[in-house]
């Protein structure tokens, strides 16, 4: 009923501040600049085209006879940020913003429509938000309720959008056929999506990385081209400062020329464009020109102010009088007490009276730190100028140095149902005003009930048995009271003043005490966590009086143990042969390490790839390089320091196509982080590294590790170590990079041993790419360079082991020959074409003539015999095939054209005995 009486309130207004703006203006735009854009008329937002950026509110509504086909074609990508508050209401055919706004990445919230800066509502034909680039919406809310078939509106993490704020968010009807799983992440915790095509983008973690300096959000296929800028923007530009002749836009951190500020009904003033003056300062106009000149006692008077939401505190910026009463009653709005410390500290005077109450988030009045006097002229219920009631967490009223000089004329206080006000509090108050208040202003018990009022003296002791139990042991005095000892853990390191309350961000464990009468009780306080400091004390409640009363705070730390494992971060291949490592440690044992442990260990080939026959099997998909195993990039649990800083700033350089997984349990994970194996040896060979071990001293949280094999997989496993034990094992495998000048084999022997039959030798490459699969000979016979492209070589296969091979081609006066090898990142990897001549010239001397008839004639037998011998060998020799020979002339003979085209098969004598 609260939900649903809420959003009827924010329509409500929203109809109001709408149907107000109905005889306004047509939008303009300049620039890019765009200003407070009412949108009722599908020509209208057509006025967006251009527009960068709204200054101002951004107001999309009663678009009610629109249809689908209207918002086909409409897109507005220009547009990246909005001053103010976007509101998307009764837009008719609306089923997407990702077409409409793809590229509106902040809401800055300057301005809010009740306590919201984002608000889409009763949008019929809403299928799905999809502000896919949205990052951040600075201040304010988010309402989504938009309408029965609108989804993907709980699969986005809007705290991490708009921090600190309430979100309101309606749940699809059942018919809605809502069920899109997103697929982002493999961890449900940060499984976020605007669709089932668009994931959420963050401005921190991975999805900033590798960013350029000037940008806190980036797309990582450009990563000079932000998002968001860190610093300012300057022509859709980011840069650390605004150029000369350039003024800063007051609303936003854009900087603009003095034309642009003019056409905004802006003016210059102390190198930003303003549209106000500061306070003390008030608005001169001369010859044309305004701007901001100094005043004496220049003040701004503002009626009765009651105070409830964002925007109404917000009005209150410039009050420095306020004529009439201030009534404040903020209810659950988180960190409102900031908001009222920024827009509430002008507020010098209150002509009437003051109400306070029910705004359970207060636990100070210190936001009036300006306050200086009540007049009382009108006093509430004609009795209090000032009235504090039903805040269940306040425990201070206003700063000492206020309530040392308040001057309050007229009236008295009024106290009641403050739990956690102490009395003592309230008496340093009253003293101020001129009237005393008697028992009925300030009813006994209704003040101060639930807090600690009044400090005991228990002589409380802690006794740490381990890392995860303690005895609190303290002495009892009193005799019918509730003795409860409370205990929380805080970070290391922590000295502010510790008090346990009711809106206390940590949780405070309770242990309810026996009664018991002059005795020195123990109270065991188990299941604590190992390497954590704690807070303890001790509250006493007297049923008699109804009061309460704590002992003083006690810390103590229990003992380390063993720390959790490591988280590795990053696993990065930087190199072929250098791979990277970044961690961080569990935040409870970070400042007890002193060492890390980190083994690294070369992963043996899988010994089917290494067997497979690679000259007859083709598996082209073995050779597709898969680059997210050279990188492993993770998030770390919540219980770990968060790497997403440092992720912008990375030691190593990732490679394209890296993903980033969340993991929330380090070795559930990974994998099973016990590793009892024994730390190996120190090995290498030919200088690549087999197995190393190192001790890495100190605290920190990277190492480069080089001397590594190229293309092959790597297990690192990390411990961190305290000076007595080290944790588990960390443990993940990363490849190397592939090098481009490894798999080059060398032929170092080519012969001819008989026409056509070639002997080859080669020496194995000196850096493979992991393991030799095969090797493949390439011949080219009696073939030009220039014609190499047009041709096919004669080519055979040999397993990886062999060095040799003896191949049959066909007869030719000169052969070009190549050796390619085929490694896992490699399928062909060649040297370069070597000559080999088919015949050895010989100078002839006279007197050799004999021998070399006799020599002819036992070349023509051996010729004749070997013709022969052919003739009834079947050769397996296939000869080339010429592309070219299909341009020939037509003088060319037939015989020769079919040569090129059939291949040779010598018939034996045997073969004709079978035909006939």
């Amino acid at each position: 009923m609260e939900k649903i009486t809420l959003i009827w309130l924010i329509i409500s207004s929203s109809i109001a501040s709408m149907s107000c703006g109905l005889n306004n203006q047509d939008p303009i735009e300049y620039h890019g600049l765009c200003v407070n854009m009412f949108l009722n008329h599908i020509e209208k937002l057509k006025k967006l085209e251009n527009c960068t950026i709204v200054v101002g509110d951004l107001k999309i509504s009663l678009l009610e006879r629109t249809k689908p086909e209207d918002f086909k074609n409409l897109t507005f990508p220009k547009l990246k940020e909005v001053t103010g508050y976007l509101v998307v209401y009764r837009v008719a055919g609306l089923e997407t913003l990702s077409n409409l706004l793809p590229n509106l990445a902040r809401i800055r919230g300057n301005t809010l429509l009740y306590n919201y800066a984002l608000i889409v509502y009763d949008v019929e034909l809403l299928r799905e938000i999809g502000l896919n680039s949205l990052l951040k919406i600075d201040r304010g809310g988010v309402i989504i309720w938009g309408g029965p078939l609108t989804c993907f509106v709980n699969t986005i993490d809007w705290n991490a959008i708009a921090p600190r704020s309430r979100h309101v968010l309606s749940k699809p009807d059942k018919h809605a056929q809502c069920n899109f799983p997103c697929t982002c992440t493999s961890n449900p915790a940060t499984n976020r999506c605007w669709s089932n095509k668009k994931c959420q983008i963050f401005l921190e973690g991975p999805d900033s990385w590798n960013c350029s300096s000037e940008c806190i959000g980036c797309r990582n296929t450009n990563p000079k081209s932000c998002t968001l800028c860190r610093h300012y923007t300057y022509k859709e530009e980011c840069v650390s400062h605004c150029p000369e002749n350039t003024l800063l836009l007051s609303v936003s951190n854009h900087c603009i020329t003095n034309d642009e500020c003019v056409h905004l009904n802006r003016w210059e003033w102390n190198n930003a464009c303003v549209s106000e003056c500061p306070k003390n300062f008030v608005q001169w106009n001369e010859a044309g020109n305004t701007t901001c000149v100094p005043c004496d006692n220049c003040h701004q008077t503002c009626g009765n102010m009651s105070i409830q939401t964002l925007d109404t505190i917000q009005l209150a910026e410039k009050c420095v009088y306020i004529n009439g009463s201030l009534s404040i009653h903020i209810w659950s709005i988180p960190y409102a007490a900031n908001e009222l410390r920024y827009f509430l500290k002008n507020i010098v005077e209150v002509t009437d009276y003051i109400e306070i109450y029910g705004s359970i988030t207060l636990t100070s009045l210190d936001f009036l730190s300006s306050l200086q006097r009540i007049r009382g002229r009108r006093l509430f219920n004609g009795k209090y100028s000032l009235a504090i009631y039903d805040m269940h967490n306040l425990q201070s009223l206003f700063l000492p140095q206020i309530i040392k000089g308040l001057n309050v004329e007229r009236g008295t206080v009024r106290f009641y149902r403050n739990p956690m006000l102490c009395m003592h509090q309230i008496k340093k108050l009253t003293q101020r005003f001129p009237v005393a208040p008697n028992e009925l202003d300030i009813p006994q018990g209704m003040n101060g009930y639930s807090g600690s009022c009044n400090e005991m003296f228990l002589k409380l002791t802690i006794q740490v048995k381990n890392e995860t139990f303690a005895i609190a042991s303290f002495f009892t005095k009193s005799k019918g009271v509730h003795y409860t000892v409370l205990y929380v853990r805080i970070p290391h390191g922590t000295n502010a003043s510790i008090v346990p309350e009711t809106c206390s961000d940590s949780e405070w464990f309770a242990i309810t005490v026996p009664d018991t009468f002059n005795d020195f009780v123990h109270v065991p306080l188990p299941s604590l966590r190992p390497a954590s400091t704690y807070a303890v004390c001790v509250e006493k409640y007297d049923p008699s009086t109804r009061h309460l009363a704590r002992s003083s705070i006690v810390k103590f730390e229990t003992h380390v143990g063993k720390p959790e494992p490591p988280f590795i971060l990053e696993l990065v291949a930087s190199s072929s042969n250098v791979i990277v490592i970044r961690w961080s440690d569990h935040m409870d044992y970070r400042p007890f390490i002193t060492r890390y442990e980190l083994d690294i260990n070369l992963v043996d080939i899988n010994y089917n790839i290494i067997t497979r026959d690679h000259c007859n099997v083709n598996d082209d998909d073995m050779f597709d390089i898969d680059y997210t195993r050279h990188a492993k990039v993770m998030r770390p649990p919540k219980n770990y320091e968060r790497g997403c800083e440092s992720m912008c700033g990375i030691l190593s350089s990732v490679t394209i196509g890296a993903m980033v997984e969340d993991y929330f349990d380090v070795c559930d994970t990974i994998g099973k982080c016990d590793d009892d194996s024994e730390r190996s040896k120190n090995t290498s060979i030919n200088g690549n590294i087999i197995s190393l071990s190192l001790d890495i001293s100190g605290q920190r949280n990277n190492f480069q590790v080089g001397g590594l094999a190229p293309f092959r997989d790597y297990k690192f496993r990390l411990r961190a170590c305290t000076k007595d034990v080290c944790s588990r094992t960390a443990k993940d495998v990363v490849q190397t990079l592939h090098s481009e000048n490894a798999d080059i084999a060398s032929i170092t022997h080519k012969n001819i041993i008989d026409p056509g039959l070639i002997y080859v030798k080669w020496e194995p490459p000196s850096v493979t790419n992991g393991p030799l699969l095969a090797y493949t000979i390439e011949i080219y016979p009696n073939v030009k360079v220039s014609d190499m492209n047009h041709l096919v070589p004669q080519t055979w296969c040999v397993p990886g082991n062999e060095t040799s091979l003896t191949v049959k081609s066909n007869k030719a006066s000169k052969y070009l020959v190549r050796i390619c090898s085929t490694t896992l990142a490699h399928p062909y990897a060649c040297n370069d074409w070597i000559k080999i001549d088919g015949f050895v010239k010989y100078e002839l001397v006279w007197w050799w003539s004999g021998v070399l008839f006799g020599l002819f004639l036992y070349v023509f037998s051996w010729v004749i015999g070997w013709r022969w011998k052919r003739r009834i060998f079947r050769s397996d020799s296939i000869p080339l095939f010429d592309i070219t020979s299909s341009y020939r002339q037509e003088s060319v003979p037939p015989a020769t054209m079919l040569s090129d085209f059939v291949s040779l098969h010598n018939i034996s004598l045997r073969d004709l005995r079978d035909l006939s």
